[in-house]
């Protein structure tokens, strides 16, 4: 298992892929988090929007829950990722017990804990260009040119686990198949796209829009004894006239153009 493994990473382009930005536009999608969760599963809102971080152009990937009023604390996962390259920038989240930063240079993150155990910061070395991870994944997949068969090789930052050099990992992306699938906004074609580091330490299964951008439809995370699976139940996307003109999103609706 090992040789064949080894056999099929070979055949895979060593360098980085080559996003294409311009197919990213804003959008708003609707998450049903953990529908394999005995305890039932979360809403989520996440929103790609356009915006600035130190006066550079940039995507912005947001997560929040569907009824922030529910929620004593000011809760959300932030990503940005440079407009024209999308490399990552920076990423902030905030919940219940844990303050997380990620602050990318050229050549070095700085990441910045903070939880019940104290504060910790880390300076990692970036020896090579990364790609985005966490919510800045979702503008990363959403840019690629994929198809059928379609491969690549990358690295990019594990938030969770590793720690400083050890962090950035060489990734795999490929797109393993393609099918029409159930959504809750009915059937769709989707890409099934599979995306895992080296070291086999997390895994992520997504169903994303054939068309781009290529935006998910359902997703399952798998790392240790985590299994979360979740689903899309609407998406809004920015027209392509409309995104060129930096006019506002349509009207939301509970299907994908």
């Amino acid at each position: 298992m090992v040789a064949v493994a080894l056999a099929v990473l070979a055949e895979i382009p060593a360098d980085p892929p080559a996003p294409r930005p311009a197919q990213i536009r804003p959008a708003m999608l609707v998450w049903r988090i953990g529908t394999n969760d005995t305890a039932g599963p979360s809403g989520m809102i996440e929103a790609v929007t356009r915006a600035t971080f130190r006066n550079r152009p940039t995507w912005r990937v947001t997560h929040y829950a569907d009824d922030p009023a529910a929620s004593t604390t000011n809760d959300f996962d932030l990503y940005d990722v440079d407009a024209e390259t999308l490399v990552p920038l920076r990423s902030v989240m905030r919940n219940p017990g844990l303050s997380l930063e990620l602050d990318f240079t050229k050549d070095a993150l700085t990441l910045r804990k903070k939880d019940e155990t104290g504060t910790s910061i880390e300076r990692i070395p970036l020896k090579t260009p990364v790609m985005p991870e966490g919510p800045g994944l979702r503008v990363f997949v959403a840019s690629l040119p994929l198809k059928e068969g379609y491969a690549a090789r990358f690295h990019s930052v594990d938030r969770w686990s590793g720690k400083e050099a050890s962090r950035v990992k060489p990734m795999t992306l490929t797109v393993t198949g393609r099918r029409i699938v159930d959504t809750a906004m009915g059937k769709r074609d989707a890409f099934e796209v599979l995306i895992r580091p080296d070291d086999g330490s997390f895994r992520i299964a997504q169903r994303v829009r054939v068309e781009p951008p290529h935006y998910p439809f359902w997703m399952e995370y798998v790392r240790g004894t985590t299994n979360l699976v979740s689903e899309v139940t609407a998406m809004a996307i920015e027209p392509q006239s409309s995104s060129s003109r930096g006019e506002s999103p349509r009207r939301f609706r509970g299907a994908p153009p």
